[in-house]
């Protein structure tokens, strides 16, 4: 029975070794990251949400048929006008506006716009972006957005008759085995034997074909990446290794034990995964710890602790933030709710203990500010809080001034650690994440549940209100780009 994600490790570490999962492969690229990886969401999906709403095709009208082709068509001009556009640059910056936060009155890369300033990279360097992205972008004039050059590639290649190699033997019988449990019936649909080679052929491996292009005309020598497990950056990665251009992961939320895209490829070929970057750079020791357990055996891989460089920045700027010693409550989008983000025990602390709280939504539940406040109006507890100044201001801002940091298992409590703020972990996938951090007593679990949550609180409030301050010194800047 698959409860937990701790659950979720253990079974997809059993399939790796009950199926040939490196046998399976797209012209000698490994499949099994990205089946690996889906399968990981999708049981977290399906078990924590107890729901997985599959991609249903849409019928559409004729004439937007026709408007989607004229876009078609558009793309594959732009394909062809954006490669011109391109030219030679050492390092290759890939991110999306998701990872870009409102300062300097533009859209800032709170990663990768910091080491730029900080290296002096804008001439050597150039940023790769995919999906959405917003206007007044920070070193605008460093941004490429692939997706439409893209998609005009891939119209392009449709009409290709080049044969593919997809080797998938044994990947039967692992569905076979999938089915035997009713919650892997929409997975096996949506991998099934034809999707998966339809896919692997007429998708993925013509999007590595693109960035291989790519790479053949920026001539980078290093690629460095925000958050590698997406299908373009898949391919992307793919592109960059099969070329031996140095491939970078940095650090931008969890690396825990039981997030599959970090921890426990143990089954990781000789050859390793072109789809995996090579080397990995992290906020933390506790992070690297997870990570090297792999890396360690296999020459291929590295990985090294180079720091928050959006926490280190901010270290180093007057602390001029007018608010002090609240308490600051990261929250998370699906597959939490928010009557799960707001339990009573909550709701009730908020009404009688005066510590002020800051709320700080997550990105991606900024079209749910309505809802979330709606609801804590309902709960007479709106006019308690602060929402807008939580969401909006830079978190380093907010964790430089907190006296306590609330969460349910968001990377947040790493980055509060850094700022010496203890973080208390609302849920227990925290534990199994944040097993360093509560072993040196820079978090703590607390059941919402339990009877004597407020008296814990208060307790651990306490605590931190007559702790000695101690100067938090930035990390020393590693010359990460000589």
């Amino acid at each position: 029975m698959i409860k937990t994600r701790l659950d979720i490790q253990q079974f997809i570490l059993s399939l790796e070794q009950q199926f040939p999962v490196n046998q399976w492969k797209v012209d000698s690229i490994h499949l099994w990251p990205h089946l690996r990886i889906k399968l990981f969401f999708y049981l977290i999906t399906t078990i924590e949400k107890s729901e997985f709403t599959p991609n249903k095709p849409k019928n559409k009208p004729f004439l937007e048929k026709l408007k989607g082709k004229g876009r078609t068509l558009k793309a594959l001009f732009s394909y062809f006008s954006w490669m011109k556009t391109l030219t030679n640059k050492e390092i290759i910056f890939v991110g999306a506006d998701a990872h870009r936060v409102d300062y300097r009155n533009a859209r800032f890369n709170r990663y990768f716009d910091c080491m730029i300033d900080q290296f002096n990279l804008a001439k050597q360097s150039m940023y790769l972006e995919y999906g959405p992205h917003s206007h007044k972008q920070y070193n605008s004039n460093l941004i490429f957005s692939f997706s439409t050059a893209l998609k005009g590639f891939l119209y392009r290649y449709s009409g290709s008759t080049k044969k593919v190699t997809l080797e998938i033997s044994g990947y039967e019988d692992f569905l076979a085995y999938l089915n035997q449990n009713p919650i892997f019936d929409q997975f096996c649909k949506k991998y099934s034997t034809a999707q998966l080679g339809q896919w692997a052929t007429t998708q993925f491996y013509p999007k590595v074909l693109f960035f291989e292009k790519v790479m053949a005309k920026i001539k980078p020598k290093r690629v460095l990446i925000l958050c590698y497990y997406i299908e373009d950056i898949f391919a992307l990665t793919a592109a960059a290794n099969r070329k031996n251009i140095m491939t970078i992961e940095m650090q931008h939320g969890p690396q825990s034990i039981v997030h599959m895209a970090y921890s426990s490829w143990f089954s990781l070929p000789a050859e390793g995964y072109d789809m995996i970057p090579r080397n990995f750079w992290c906020w933390d020791e506790s992070s690297k710890n997870v990570i090297e357990k792999w890396t360690s055996k296999n020459k291929l891989y590295s990985v090294q602790v180079v720091g928050n460089p959006w926490i280190d920045y901010w270290k180093i700027k007057e602390n001029t933030f007018p608010e002090k010693d609240f308490i600051l409550y990261s929250l998370q989008p699906s597959p939490l709710t928010i009557e799960q983000l707001f339990p009573e025990s909550i709701i009730n602390f908020i009404k009688d203990n005066p510590t002020h709280w800051f709320i700080r939504l997550h990105p991606r539940q900024l079209k749910e500010m309505e809802a979330i406040t709606n609801y804590l109006k309902n709960s007479q507890i709106l006019h308690l809080v602060t929402i807008e100044s939580a969401t909006n201001e830079p978190l380093p801002l907010l964790l430089s001034n907190a006296l306590v940091h609330i969460t349910h298992f968001s990377g947040t409590a790493i980055e509060a650690s850094l700022f010496d703020v203890q973080t208390v972990l609302l849920n227990e996938i925290g534990v199994f994440s944040f097993e360093d951090l509560i072993s040196a007593q820079k978090a703590v679990y607390l059941n919402s549940g339990d009877v004597a949550f407020y008296s814990k609180l208060e307790q651990i409030l306490e605590k931190a209100k007559n702790r000695t301050q101690t100067k938090i010194e930035p990390k020393k800047s590693l010359n990460l780009f000589s």
